[in-house]
């Protein structure tokens, strides 16, 4: 009915399981303060971000072109939007900043000095967050693991504290967060965990330094079954939520996950 009614090929999704793999990372974090930031570039059509962001989503974004889409599909959402990815450009930046989106996610020092610069000449205040590699090793395909030290993405954790001390006197900047993300299709609850402890241990280091985060970004990256067989997908997220979890603690902020592909993936046919 529906290839009559629109051709073919035709890509067809199911809003009920989109929202059901949503709710369950909102039920399993939530006695905590949480916010699931659906990564955008997993599939961006608009419906799709306005079905997730109706049901409280934020968005994670890596280009301008993934924000003018949040723009246009569910513009009252731009505040629960975090800017990830390499390579943003100072068009890119300016454009975020006057959407007021919720945080950057820095990946260099070089771009934290172009997002300062950038902030000034807008006036606005730009908050951040410090993408670190935690030095991890994500069971996954080497080509889609991206928290080891040798991998190119994110600051050295142990450069982390140091960076974030150089931005104490810059009137634009606001350090509130810290990021990381450590692969994509991981099966494994264990390395998330493993990473976390390591921002946890940041965070101890920043608070002694007068320096208190309001987010932790865990990323994301939980993987899916592409082949027949059963997947029990609230089974995967109770085992990533108790992981992270445990090794977060005590935290007082408000803790960021951006899941994609195992938001929507099994979700469609073609």
């Amino acid at each position: 009915m529906l290839a009559k009614l629109h051709g073919t090929p035709l890509y067809v999704y199911s809003a009920d399981q989109i929202l059901e793999r949503l709710a369950l990372f909102q039920q399993a974090f939530a006695s905590r303060d949480h916010l699931v930031c659906y990564s955008i570039k997993v599939n961006s059509a608009l419906a799709i971000v306005k079905l997730l962001t109706e049901r409280g989503a934020g968005v994670d974004i890596v280009s301008g072109g993934e924000l003018e889409r949040v723009l246009a599909a569910a513009p009252e959402s731009v505040g629960r939007v975090v800017f990830s990815g390499v390579g943003k450009t100072a068009a890119e930046i300016d454009l975020a900043l006057t959407a007021g989106i919720l945080q950057f996610n820095v990946e260099s020092a070089a771009e934290l000095e172009l997002l300062a610069a950038r902030a000034a000449r807008l006036r606005k205040k730009a908050r951040f967050a410090l993408r670190v590699n935690p030095d991890v090793f994500a069971e996954t395909h080497p080509y889609i693991s991206t928290g080891l030290r040798e991998h190119k993405f994110g600051v050295d954790i142990r450069q982390a504290l140091a960076i974030y001390k150089s931005t104490a006197g810059i009137r634009w900047l606001e350090a509130y967060g810290v990021s990381f993300h450590i692969g994509s299709q991981i099966r494994a609850a264990e390395p998330f965990g493993a990473a976390m402890e390591r921002v946890s241990k940041l965070l101890r280091q920043l608070q002694r330094a007068g320096i208190d985060l309001q987010t932790v970004d865990a990323g994301g990256g939980l993987g899916i079954d592409y082949h027949a067989g059963s997947f029990d997908a609230a089974a995967k997220v109770r085992e990533y939520a108790t992981a992270v979890e445990s090794a977060l603690g005590a935290f007082a902020g408000r803790l960021l996950l951006e899941p994609g592909r195992f938001l929507v993936a099994q979700a469609g046919a073609l």
